[in-house]
């Protein structure tokens, strides 16, 4: 059974209940409006007959006193009774007196209301310790209670029909977004095709943010195999150009005997090819684990800083550069070797970019809420037009790509900020060279 039609189910099960509820509620509360109408016009009656009875009528000719008499005569009553009552008058003794008429039912002198014979009955004791019964018929309340028994038993399954129906139609409707998605899911695992989204539903309901959401996330995912497909086809590029070399040189080295230098020479070009590749190897493997969630702690960005700049002043003095260290304590939850390789790269782009004999400036701080490391240089700098692109891999700025490295470095530190939640900021510096920023949240 599918959703639409369980949850038709489940409405319907709920929509029997209150309506039988409802119905079995709606009968007995007619059932005492009626009775209570019909009980009232008996009392009436009893109480007029109070109202026109004397306790002590006159004597009879044997000197006896009679139960009582009437104030005019009992024909001046009848006007007033409501509908087919009728009005019975016992003595004390429970003898059936003649001032009115007889009862249609026997029923027994007990105070109170009885039904007796489809009649209801209303059995009162006057002052004077007389009796008064007042009878009417049930059959108007009891043929309006029929009718109303007709109507539900009728009724209430027409109505559960059609409520049933309304269930189901707003199951579906409520269920086509979902639909939509489904088809949309198998359409793109049957094709691979990731462009296609879903149509927007209207409004801000829960089914509207759902096909929202359902595409962004499509967006999303397109974004990231496009720009999965594209690194892999920079990869392979990358890749392909120091393979090449290693094949052309031992292809060459044994196409005839060589002298030893011969042999030196290639197995030293080998080396240099197998060190590009494994830098280059590594440096993939990097920037994939970048995507793991990282394992963090709470660190000093300022003693990270300053143990990268301890790793690489024999790296700088090779360049005779000088790093200019301004740092400030600042505490965030990160992965120490990670931000450790980030802050490398940095170093050393701006060491390769940079000038020979020129200066790199190593600063941690904070700033608006967030830690920052910050490395900048006095170089030739990188147009505002290819900093966006730097962010990708084996992506050099227009007149570096004779430059040594595997162009993974900016890619690298850029995985790495998102990793720990934060971003990394490019700019030109105000010294002339590259600015990049590293900014992350501050620990609490």
């Amino acid at each position: 059974m599918n959703l639409r039609w369980r949850l038709t189910l489940f409405y319907g099960v709920v929509l029997s209940a209150i309506l039988v509820i409802g119905g079995t509620a709606l009968y007995f509360s007619l059932r005492s409006s009626l009775y209570g109408l019909l009980d009232e016009g008996l009392r009436g009656a009893v109480n007029q007959v109070a109202e026109r009875f004397t306790p002590l009528g006159r004597r009879r000719d044997d000197g006896s006193r009679p139960s009582g008499g009437w104030r005019g005569g009992p024909g001046d009553l009848r006007p007033r009774l409501s509908g087919d009552t009728t009005l019975t008058l016992f003595d004390a003794n429970g003898n059936l007196s003649d001032i009115l008429e007889q009862p249609p039912v026997g029923a027994p002198l007990i105070d109170g209301i009885s039904n007796i014979g489809g009649y209801r009955v209303l059995t009162a004791r006057l002052p004077n310790g007389a009796w008064v019964q007042a009878t009417r018929l049930e059959s108007d309340a009891l043929s309006a209670l029929q009718r109303t028994q007709q109507l539900l038993t009728l009724g209430l399954p027409l109505l559960l029909l059609l409520g049933l129906g309304a269930g189901y139609w707003l199951a579906d409707r409520a269920l086509k977004p979902v639909d939509a998605v489904t088809k949309l899911a198998m359409s793109i695992a049957a094709s691979g095709r990731s462009g296609q989204r879903v149509p927007q539903a209207i409004g801000d309901d829960e089914m509207a943010r759902l096909t929202r959401t359902v595409n962004a996330m499509l967006e999303r995912l397109e974004a990231m195999i496009d720009s999965e497909r594209a690194f892999a086809l920079a990869a392979a590029h990358e890749l392909r150009t120091p393979l090449a070399i290693l094949q052309g040189r031992v292809s060459l080295s044994l196409e005839r005997e060589r002298t030893p230098q011969h042999y030196r020479e290639a197995l030293a070009t080998v080396s240099q090819s197998t060190d590009k590749l494994t830098a280059l190897v590594e440096g993939l493997l990097t920037l994939a684990r970048s995507h793991v969630p990282a394992t963090l702690e709470r660190l000093d960005l300022a003693d990270i800083a300053l143990e990268v700049y301890e790793s690489h002043q024999d790296f700088l003095l090779e360049r005779h550069q000088r790093i200019n260290l301004e740092l400030n304590s600042v505490f965030v939850l990160g992965d120490a070797s990670g931000l450790r390789l980030a802050l490398s790269n940095l170093i050393r782009n701006a060491s390769r970019y940079g000038k020979d004999h020129g200066q790199i400036w190593l600063r941690s701080s904070h700033h608006a809420g967030q830690a920052r490391l910050e490395v900048s240089d006095n170089g030739a700098g990188v147009s505002e037009v290819d900093l966006e692109r730097l962010r990708k891999p084996f992506q050099r700025g227009a007149g570096l790509q004779g430059v040594a490295g595997s162009g993974l470095g900016l890619a690298l530190v850029d995985a790495v900020a998102r990793q720990h939640g934060g971003t990394l900021e490019l700019s030109r510096a105000s010294e002339g060279g590259l600015r990049a920023v590293i900014a992350l949240p501050i620990a609490g």
